[in-house]
């Protein structure tokens, strides 16, 4: 049975210590009180779901095929590239993250929110940080 992976973005309201954003991105089970923190106080949406045949035929970053996987890929790529982080939401992660949300002649049908549901919970929460997490420790696996 194939796997279907669910993306839920957390905009967590503080900066994460880059030892706990490396256990995080490396889904180690080491303890993580202020990521944990948080998440307690994050807010949450669901941006949509993927299954293996959605994966990019190469490993670029932003070539998934459709906007869940795209946008699951730019934060883990953001959030591991020069160091281990949260990302913050500023408007040049707000606008990489609208486009790569947009769909694709290349998409395969998937589970996705519309454009301007993800536009306006990323606008409301611009200064926060990102993560691929979903409430309850429902993550996108």
């Amino acid at each position: 049975m194939e796997e279907i992976y669910r993306l839920w973005l957390a905009a967590v309201p503080s900066p994460i210590p880059e030892d706990e954003a490396r256990i995080y991105w490396n889904c180690k089970a080491d303890p993580t009180p202020v990521l944990d923190a948080g998440l307690c106080h994050a807010s949450y949406l669901y941006v949509g779901s993927w299954r293996d045949e959605h994966e990019p035929e190469n490993l670029h970053a932003s070539q998934g095929r459709c906007p869940a996987n795209r946008l699951h890929s730019w934060l883990f790529y953001l959030g591991t590239i020069e160091r281990y982080q949260a990302p913050l939401l500023d408007e040049e992660l707000m606008a990489q993250l609208i486009e790569l949300h947009r769909p694709r002649s290349s998409d395969l049908p998937a589970d996705a929110i519309d454009l301007q549901r993800l536009e306006g919970f990323l606008r409301q929460h611009l200064g926060l940080y990102l993560l691929p997490e979903g409430p309850e420790s429902e993550t996108y696996g």
